[in-house]
C-alpha cells in the first residue's frame, strides 16, 4: 500500500471515529492518533497512539468473564479498550501508559462516561512489574521489540511470584513468533482480520514453578 493510500485511508478512518466519539460518547476523545513526538518520548520506548477497535468487544465474548477477573492494559492511552472491557463483569480495570498525558485523557474519558470502574495511570513498560493481581493482560501492539521482551518477563516473573492461570490478548501481535517460540504463553485463539493491525491473538501461560 502506498504511502499516499494508507495516509488517505488513516485520514478518512480517523475523521469518522472522531465523529463518532463525540455523537455517542459524550465528547471523548478516543480517536484521534498521536505521535512519539508529539507525547514527549522517543521511538525506542513506544509506539504511537491509536485507538484498539471494536473487535476487542466480540473477542471478550468469547471468555467467562466473572468479577473474579482483572485485567489491566499495557500501553493504555485514551482508554478506548478499557472502555469496551467495561461492558464486562471485570472485577478491576486498569490501564497504563508511558505519556502521562494519554493516561489523564483515559481518566476523563472515563469520568464524561461515568466509568467509575477503569483507571489509568503513567507507568513504563519496561521496568512496570505490577502485574500480580491481574489475570488477563492486554495490549495493541504498544511497544518496540525490547521492551517488549522486557515486559513479558516481568509478567512471567509474576506468575511464577504468584501462580495462576494468565491470559494474554495481543492486538497486532508483531511479535507472536517470540511469545510462542521463546516463552512459556502458548496460543489459544486468534481473530482475523483483512486489516493487520486489526488482527487479534490470545495466549496462556501458568501457573509456573518459582
Amino acid at each position: 500500500m502506498s504511502d499516499f493510500i494508507w495516509n488517505m485511508l488513516r485520514r478518512v478512518w480517523q475523521a469518522g471515529a472522531v465523529a463518532n466519539d463525540r455523537l455517542f460518547r459524550h465528547g471523548c476523545d478516543f480517536s484521534r492518533w498521536a505521535t512519539q513526538e508529539e507525547l514527549g518520548f522517543a521511538e525506542s520506548a513506544g509506539n504511537q497512539y491509536q485507538p484498539s477497535d471494536g473487535g476487542l468487544k466480540k473477542l471478550l465474548k468469547k471468555f467467562h468473564i466473572t468479577p473474579e477477573d482483572a485485567i489491566i492494559d499495557i500501553g493504555c492511552g485514551k482508554g478506548k479498550a478499557m472502555y469496551l472491557m467495561s461492558r464486562f463483569p471485570f472485577g478491576r480495570i486498569a490501564g497504563y501508559d508511558l505519556s502521562e498525558q494519554l493516561a489523564e485523557t483515559a481518566n476523563e474519558n472515563f469520568q464524561k462516561l461515568g466509568l467509575t470502574g477503569c483507571r489509568a495511570f503513567q507507568g513504563d513498560a519496561a521496568v512496570f512489574d505490577g502485574y500480580d493481581e491481574y489475570n488477563y493482560i492486554y495490549m495493541f501492539n504498544a511497544v518496540p521489540e525490547e521492551v517488549f521482551i522486557r515486559t513479558v518477563g516481568h509478567i512471567l516473573d509474576s506468575v511464577r511470584r504468584r501462580p495462576r492461570v494468565c491470559v494474554f490478548i495481543y492486538l497486532n501481535p508483531v511479535y507472536d513468533r517470540y511469545l510462542q517460540e521463546e516463552t512459556p504463553f502458548r496460543l489459544i485463539g486468534e481473530q482475523n482480520h483483512p486489516i493487520p493491525w486489526f488482527r487479534y491473538r490470545w495466549y496462556q501461560v501458568g501457573p509456573l514453578n518459582r
